[in-house]
Protein backbone atom coordinates (compact mmCIF):
# COMPACT_ATOMS: atom_id res chain seq x y z
CA UNK A 1 0.00 0.00 0.00
CA UNK A 2 2.79 2.43 0.98
CA UNK A 3 4.80 1.33 -2.24
CA UNK A 4 1.06 1.97 -4.36
CA UNK A 5 1.13 6.09 -2.57
CA UNK A 6 4.81 6.63 -3.21
CA UNK A 7 4.16 5.75 -6.93
CA UNK A 8 1.56 7.87 -7.40
CA UNK A 9 3.02 10.87 -5.08
CA UNK A 10 6.17 10.48 -7.27
CA UNK A 11 4.24 10.43 -10.85
CA UNK A 12 2.71 13.44 -9.82
CA UNK A 13 5.57 15.57 -8.96
CA UNK A 14 7.47 14.14 -12.34
CA UNK A 15 4.42 15.52 -14.02
CA UNK A 16 4.01 18.61 -12.54
CA UNK A 17 7.65 19.57 -12.55
CA UNK A 18 7.90 20.91 -16.51
CA UNK A 19 5.25 23.50 -15.21
CA UNK A 20 7.05 24.32 -12.03
CA UNK A 21 10.29 25.06 -13.43
CA UNK A 22 10.37 29.07 -14.53
CA UNK A 23 12.47 30.39 -16.71
CA UNK A 24 15.68 32.11 -15.83
CA UNK A 25 15.43 36.06 -15.38
CA UNK A 26 17.15 37.82 -18.36
CA UNK A 27 19.63 39.67 -17.67
CA UNK A 28 21.14 41.52 -20.95
CA UNK A 29 19.37 43.69 -23.34
CA UNK A 30 20.90 45.21 -25.98
CA UNK A 31 24.29 44.17 -25.11
CA UNK A 32 24.19 45.71 -21.86
CA UNK A 33 23.92 43.87 -18.79
CA UNK A 34 21.82 45.04 -15.65
CA UNK A 35 23.37 45.10 -12.78
CA UNK A 36 26.78 46.46 -14.52
CA UNK A 37 28.53 49.96 -14.44
CA UNK A 38 27.56 51.97 -17.94
CA UNK A 39 31.28 52.92 -17.98
CA UNK A 40 32.20 49.37 -19.39
CA UNK A 41 29.89 49.91 -22.08
CA UNK A 42 31.26 52.95 -23.92
CA UNK A 43 31.18 51.05 -27.17
CA UNK A 44 27.07 50.45 -26.12
CA UNK A 45 26.64 53.56 -24.85
CA UNK A 46 27.00 57.48 -25.77
CA UNK A 47 28.20 58.20 -21.67
CA UNK A 48 29.25 62.19 -22.62
CA UNK A 49 25.40 62.53 -22.81
CA UNK A 50 24.54 61.22 -19.51
CA UNK A 51 21.54 63.19 -18.10
CA UNK A 52 19.40 63.72 -15.18
CA UNK A 53 15.69 61.99 -14.87
CA UNK A 54 12.95 64.48 -13.96
CA UNK A 55 10.94 63.65 -10.68
CA UNK A 56 13.63 60.67 -10.21
CA UNK A 57 17.28 62.13 -9.28
CA UNK A 58 18.54 58.57 -7.87
CA UNK A 59 19.05 57.73 -11.56
CA UNK A 60 20.53 59.18 -14.33
CA UNK A 61 19.64 58.33 -18.43
CA UNK A 62 22.49 57.66 -20.90
CA UNK A 63 21.29 56.88 -24.45
CA UNK A 64 21.85 53.93 -25.97
CA UNK A 65 24.04 53.29 -29.55
CA UNK A 66 22.12 52.17 -32.79
CA UNK A 67 22.94 48.93 -33.99
CA UNK A 68 21.13 46.68 -36.75
CA UNK A 69 18.45 45.99 -34.42
CA UNK A 70 17.59 48.82 -32.32
CA UNK A 71 16.82 52.22 -33.51
CA UNK A 72 17.48 54.16 -30.23
CA UNK A 73 17.40 53.43 -26.45
CA UNK A 74 18.74 54.41 -23.23
CA UNK A 75 19.87 53.03 -19.90
CA UNK A 76 18.97 53.91 -16.25
CA UNK A 77 21.78 54.05 -13.96
CA UNK A 78 21.91 54.63 -10.01
CA UNK A 79 23.33 57.99 -8.38
CA UNK A 80 23.26 56.98 -4.67
CA UNK A 81 23.40 52.83 -3.85
CA UNK A 82 25.50 52.10 -6.40
CA UNK A 83 26.20 55.17 -8.67
CA UNK A 84 27.03 54.01 -12.33
CA UNK A 85 25.02 50.90 -12.29
CA UNK A 86 22.76 49.97 -14.67
CA UNK A 87 18.68 49.06 -13.06
CA UNK A 88 16.60 49.68 -16.30
CA UNK A 89 17.12 49.23 -20.35
CA UNK A 90 14.68 50.40 -22.99
CA UNK A 91 15.00 49.80 -27.11
CA UNK A 92 13.12 50.97 -29.51
CA UNK A 93 13.78 48.13 -32.56
CA UNK A 94 14.09 49.35 -35.82
CA UNK A 95 11.56 47.45 -37.53
CA UNK A 96 8.10 49.20 -36.22
CA UNK A 97 5.75 46.71 -38.02
CA UNK A 98 3.31 44.64 -36.47
CA UNK A 99 4.16 41.74 -37.85
CA UNK A 100 7.78 41.94 -36.40
CA UNK A 101 5.87 42.67 -32.58
CA UNK A 102 4.45 39.06 -33.13
CA UNK A 103 7.70 37.57 -34.16
CA UNK A 104 9.42 39.03 -30.92
CA UNK A 105 6.37 37.92 -29.06
CA UNK A 106 6.34 34.28 -30.48
CA UNK A 107 10.30 34.26 -29.41
CA UNK A 108 9.61 35.39 -26.09
CA UNK A 109 6.57 33.00 -25.49
CA UNK A 110 8.55 30.28 -26.56
CA UNK A 111 11.30 31.44 -24.32
CA UNK A 112 9.77 32.39 -21.21
CA UNK A 113 5.92 30.82 -21.50
CA UNK A 114 3.04 32.58 -20.66
CA UNK A 115 3.41 36.56 -19.85
CA UNK A 116 1.74 37.58 -16.20
CA UNK A 117 0.59 40.60 -17.34
CA UNK A 118 -1.26 42.20 -20.55
CA UNK A 119 0.49 45.42 -21.16
CA UNK A 120 -1.66 46.86 -23.61
CA UNK A 121 -4.84 49.22 -24.07
CA UNK A 122 -8.88 47.78 -25.36
CA UNK A 123 -8.72 49.83 -28.85
CA UNK A 124 -5.38 48.09 -29.48
CA UNK A 125 -3.54 51.16 -30.31
CA UNK A 126 -1.30 49.63 -27.75
CA UNK A 127 -0.81 46.07 -27.61
CA UNK A 128 1.69 44.47 -25.27
CA UNK A 129 3.16 41.62 -22.88
CA UNK A 130 4.83 41.41 -19.26
CA UNK A 131 7.05 38.66 -17.65
CA UNK A 132 7.80 39.19 -13.83
CA UNK A 133 11.21 37.23 -12.92
CA UNK A 134 12.77 36.95 -9.64
CA UNK A 135 16.87 37.44 -10.50
CA UNK A 136 19.60 35.33 -8.37
CA UNK A 137 19.72 37.56 -5.16
CA UNK A 138 15.39 37.63 -5.46
CA UNK A 139 14.95 41.36 -6.90
CA UNK A 140 12.39 41.65 -9.01
CA UNK A 141 13.20 41.53 -13.26
CA UNK A 142 10.61 42.89 -15.69
CA UNK A 143 10.83 42.43 -19.55
CA UNK A 144 7.92 44.43 -21.53
CA UNK A 145 7.09 44.22 -25.22
CA UNK A 146 4.95 46.18 -26.55
CA UNK A 147 3.73 47.63 -29.94
CA UNK A 148 2.03 51.61 -30.62
CA UNK A 149 0.36 52.38 -33.61
CA UNK A 150 -0.10 55.86 -34.89
CA UNK A 151 1.73 58.63 -33.51
CA UNK A 152 1.50 59.26 -29.65
CA UNK A 153 3.46 62.25 -28.46
CA UNK A 154 4.84 60.22 -25.49
CA UNK A 155 5.47 56.99 -26.90
CA UNK A 156 6.04 57.28 -29.98
CA UNK A 157 4.71 54.55 -33.15
CA UNK A 158 7.00 50.96 -33.18
CA UNK A 159 8.17 48.04 -31.24
CA UNK A 160 9.72 48.74 -27.62
CA UNK A 161 11.58 46.27 -25.04
CA UNK A 162 11.99 47.46 -21.98
CA UNK A 163 14.23 45.13 -18.99
CA UNK A 164 14.09 46.32 -15.14
CA UNK A 165 15.52 45.29 -12.08
CA UNK A 166 13.24 46.86 -9.29
CA UNK A 167 15.39 45.51 -6.59
CA UNK A 168 18.33 47.58 -8.04
CA UNK A 169 15.74 50.95 -8.82
CA UNK A 170 14.51 50.76 -5.16
CA UNK A 171 17.64 50.58 -3.67
CA UNK A 172 18.47 54.01 -5.38
CA UNK A 173 15.28 55.21 -4.28
CA UNK A 174 15.50 54.60 -1.00
CA UNK A 175 19.20 55.83 -0.50
CA UNK A 176 18.47 59.12 -2.17
CA UNK A 177 15.96 59.56 -0.09
CA UNK A 178 17.62 58.89 2.89
CA UNK A 179 20.47 61.08 2.09
CA UNK A 180 17.90 63.42 0.74
CA UNK A 181 15.05 63.67 3.64
CA UNK A 182 11.99 66.58 2.12
CA UNK A 183 12.05 69.06 4.52
CA UNK A 184 9.60 69.45 7.71
CA UNK A 185 7.04 71.96 7.00
CA UNK A 186 5.86 73.57 10.17
CA UNK A 187 2.02 73.59 10.91
CA UNK A 188 0.55 77.27 11.12
CA UNK A 189 -1.99 77.80 14.10
CA UNK A 190 -5.50 77.92 12.90
CA UNK A 191 -7.81 79.59 15.52
CA UNK A 192 -7.32 80.49 18.87
CA UNK A 193 -6.58 77.36 21.32
CA UNK A 194 -8.86 76.75 24.42
CA UNK A 195 -6.59 74.03 25.61
CA UNK A 196 -9.24 71.62 24.71
CA UNK A 197 -7.77 70.51 21.11
CA UNK A 198 -5.29 68.22 20.71
CA UNK A 199 -1.88 69.92 19.73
Amino acid sequence: MFRCRAFVLFALLLLAAPTAVRAEAPSNLAGVTLGDTAKSYRGRLTIARERPVKNAPWVRRIPLRPDKYFASGYVLVGTCAAPGRVARIKARYRDGNLDFFRRISGDLLARYGDPTEYKGELDGRIMGNKWGFTDPWTRPVSLIVQHVEGEDPETGAGNTIKLTNWGLLEAERACWQERHPAPTRKKKATGKDHGYIPR
